[in-house]
């Protein structure tokens, strides 16, 4: 949790918010295109066999997903042979529209991928390092801790205090909180906010989770570049990248098919009207399940970086002490299930509402993106543990012929995953 010296019933609530159960709709899957049509045999199972097929599996853990929480749920799974790509419940509650495959969602701080890449660009370019430090780029943003470095940025290794707790710590009501977060604020005021919040550490002695170092960082980009972050990120990311239903949020706007953004606070609210100025380069990003499979497609084919930066950017530098999940620039480890010793990266991301996981192998070829919507202030952990086991399922149903499993039918050799994170806003 992070720490600060006040935080009002909504600011200590909010950020260690889970989801509430709501009723949900039966899972709805994608027809299959050109490269889905074939039969599904990557599980192996004959016709008589009690084997579920994968695609079942992936069917029941997405609903359960919803039946233990979310307002709806989307999500694709990728191996070289097969694509799944499934939905379950609502996108929207009034009127009652059913979640599409398709749908786009607010990806919370999966957008710190896509800020690193731009990063690591620059630092490709000879342009950056990772020793540049705050005050060789913007010497006047925070001139106490001018000596901040790039890597500690995008490891979160600075110690820089949060944001988002000053941003909401006033709201002791629903509608106040509503108000909080629908009003928009500019990169700087957001940097203004963490100024007022103890220092956590002395820079590179820990870790602890800061969005605002990420905000910061897009600061940086603006200031080397001319550009203004939307446009860097559409330009440079998204474009090579082939993520055509992606963007930086300006707006509250998120188009249509959409998983509209919901929360439970005193009810199920109507989270349509936040701004996503609030996240910047934290977590404003719009995306779908394929397109945030496509940068991962993209990143580990050198599309968006040099291979060896794509390894640096995945290689540990510290470990989320609360989660066990070790941390490089921008990214997480995670054992892949498929492969005992070796290791999927990737990023989740939590907005005010919305819930996401989006991993994969080193290689590209196997990745998994889901989303939720209806996260609410419940501490059970049951609904984000049911991402989680998705996740888990998913990357499971991508082995070549299955995960390894023992005589008593678990798999064998393969790390456990560790407990899924806290799931604090924009993280």
């Amino acid at each position: 949790m992070l720490r600060t010296p006040r935080a009002g019933r909504f600011a200590a609530a909010l950020l260690a918010g889970l989801v509430l159960p709501l009723t949900g709709q039966p899972v709805v899957a994608e027809p299959a295109g050109p490269r889905d049509a074939s039969p599904d045999t990557s599980s192996g199972a004959s016709a008589g066999s009690k084997t579920p097929r994968p695609a079942r599996v992936l069917e029941r853990r997405l609903h359960r997903v919803v039946k233990a929480g979310g307002v709806g749920a989307v999500a694709e799974v990728v191996n070289p042979r097969r694509t799944w790509r499934l939905a379950d419940g609502r996108a929207t509650v009034d009127p009652r529209r059913a979640a599409k495959p398709g749908a786009r969602f607010r990806a919370g701080s999966v957008t710190k991928q896509l800020v690193a890449v731009l990063a690591l660009q620059l630092v490709a370019k000879g342009r950056w390092s990772l020793g540049t430090t705050i005050g060789d780029v913007l010497p006047g943003v925070w001139p106490e801790r001018s000596d901040l470095t790039l890597r500690q940025l995008l490891s979160h290794t600075s110690g820089m205090p949060d944001y988002i707790v000053p941003l909401i710590a006033e709201a002791e009501t629903t509608p106040e909180f509503l108000r909080a977060i629908s009003r928009k604020r500019t990169p700087r005021a957001l940097v203004r906010a963490a100024k007022g919040q103890p220092w956590v550490f002395e820079p590179g002695t820990d870790w602890d989770y800061s969005n605002t170092g990420y905000v910061v960082v897009g600061l940086m980009l603006r200031m080397a570049t001319g550009k203004d972050l939307p446009r860097l990120v559409h330009n440079r990311v998204l474009r090579p990248a082939g993520m055509t239903q992606s963007k930086l949020a300006r707006t509250p706007r998120v188009g249509w098919p959409r998983l509209h953004e919901y929360a439970r606070l005193e009810g199920l609210q109507d989270l349509g009207r936040s701004h996503p100025s609030m996240f910047d380069a934290a977590g404003a990003l719009v995306s779908t399940t394929r397109d945030l499979n496509r940068f991962h497609e993209a990143l580990s084919r050198g599309d968006l970086l040099p291979p060896g930066l794509v390894r640096t950017m995945r290689s540990v530098v510290a470990v989320d002490e609360e989660s066990g999940l070790p941390y490089g620039l921008g990214s997480y480890r995670l054992p892949d299930p498929c492969r005992p010793g070796k290791f999927v990266h990737g990023h989740d991301g939590a907005t005010w509402g919305t819930y996401t996981w989006s991993f994969s192998s080193p290689d590209g070829r196997r990745r998994v993106t889901v989303a939720a919507t209806g996260r609410a202030i419940d501490r059970s952990g049951r609904p984000i543990q049911q991402v989680f086991r998705f996740v888990d399922a998913a990357f499971a149903a991508t082995c070549p012929g299955g995960p390894p499993r023992s005589a008593a039918g678990g798999r064998q050799g393969v790390e456990p995953w560790p407990a899924p994170p806290d799931a604090r806003v924009a993280r």
